[in-house]
């Protein structure tokens, strides 16, 4: 390995601040940072980093901040990214409470511990030990956590416009990793693009045993996911792809009607669509992808019904070329250095806020953490101590491979 360091000094560093590790996973856990209060979170982050030497930038987005740690100097710099947010805890029988960490037979249990708190540590903990190991560095290892990443992606397309702004970041010398959760047994290169399609109908009330009288929204809706259907077969034969697979338009809620009103006929009805794009139709800021549904809800039109459509949260899809210096750098530290000898490269059906790096022109790795994936946005989650301690030895050594003077 660069310079003196070897796999043996690593880790009997990790496992002497094994206690300063799982307990900074802990201190996590215990803030509420749910989308939209990651405030918090960011503060307590500013806090650790400067208190162990590593320069601190609490960078502003919307009302909150992102965080951001640097150590190393010059232009090539190399990123950690990933996010300060959770999803709101699912009602249910959480053991300890979402923001009451445990550590219990081998895990970290709480909300936020895979998905993404263990990255947020393990990262922290690898700028760490190489300054306080005296690593040389060709550049910098930035970490970058940011806000609403499990809605918007809006703190990460702040973070990058600021970043190229201020010259914090030249994007013709930058590489990133995306360090949400794998379980350590993968390395993601890519994912589908995604848009979450709201569509709404308005129709005309009335009383339920005089339909006729009435235009039924419910019916028109029905009527508008059974096309859905269709074109997601269409597209599965136009636009399949060798990676990625077909493109999937999939209903995840329906609304309309009370079942306080059995006798109603509504005048609204709701439904929104997860867009799951593949190659095809994801180019050009998801042009083709827009001009297709254009076309298909042109062709929905009925008199007596106002159809309406809007997209949440849509982002373009990303993949890096498995011969690329960085994803083999990244496959070789989970081989070599972690012995991880089943390790391998894949693509992701979800999305994350990779696209923005890569639409900067940096090459980035799609995901890969100690957080087991398995386990985000479910009742008492949780993250191995082994995983914990073994994303600090991930980030120092991928570090190393593409940093190491």
């Amino acid at each position: 390995m660069t310079g003196s360091v070897d796999g043996h000094d690593l880790r009997a560093w990790i496992a002497a601040r094994e206690g300063e590790i799982t307990q900074l996973l802990c201190d996590m856990i215990a803030v509420d940072s749910v989308t939209g209060n990651e405030g918090p979170m960011a503060e307590l982050c500013a806090d650790w980093l400067s208190g162990h030497g590593i320069e601190a930038i609490l960078q502003p987005a919307k009302d909150r901040n992102n965080a951001l740690g640097t150590i190393g100097q010059g232009t090539r710099a190399l990123v950690l990214s990933g996010h300060l947010d959770t999803v709101p805890p699912d009602e249910g029988d959480w053991t300890h409470g979402p923001f009451n960490p445990v550590v219990q037979g081998g895990r970290v249990f709480g909300l936020g511990a895979s998905d993404l708190h263990a990255s947020i540590v393990g990262a922290y903990f690898a700028q760490r030990f190489l300054l306080e190991a005296g690593c040389e560095l060709s550049g910098r290892l930035v970490s970058a956590f940011t806000i609403e990443e499990e809605t918007t992606g809006d703190g990460t397309r702040l973070f990058l416009d600021w970043a190229g702004k201020e010259g914090f970041l030249d994007f013709t010398e930058t590489e990133c990793v995306v360090t949400e959760p794998t379980g350590l047994e993968h390395v993601c290169l890519g994912n589908r693009a995604s848009s979450f399609l709201v569509v709404e109908v308005e129709g005309q009330g009335g009383h339920g045993s005089r339909p006729h009288l009435a235009r039924n929204p419910l019916w028109k809706l029905h009527g508008i996911l059974a096309g859905l259907r269709d074109l997601e077969e269409d597209w599965k034969r136009r636009y399949h792809d060798a990676d990625f697979g077909s493109t999937t338009l999939t209903p995840t809620s329906i609304e309309g009607g009370s079942l306080e009103r059995t006798n109603v006929i509504p005048e609204r009805a709701r439904a929104v669509i997860d867009c799951r794009p593949t190659p095809g139709l994801w180019a050009d800021d998801l042009a083709l992808f827009r001009s297709e549904l254009a076309t298909f809800f042109a062709a929905q039109a009925e008199d007596g019904y106002d159809i309406t459509t809007r997209e949440l949260y849509a982002r373009e899809g990303h993949i890096l070329a498995a011969g690329h210096p960085l994803a083999e750098d990244v496959v070789a530290v989970l081989r070599e250095d972690l012995a991880i000898d089943g390790a391998a490269t894949r693509v992701n059906p979800a999305g994350n806020d990779a696209v923005f790096f890569a639409l900067h022109g940096v090459p980035t790795i799609n995901k890969v953490g100690p957080g087991h994936p398995e386990q985000a946005h479910r009742i008492n989650e949780f993250v191995t101590v082994e995983n914990l301690l073994r994303g600090v030895e991930l980030y120092a050594r991928i570090a190393l491979r593409r940093l190491g003077a």
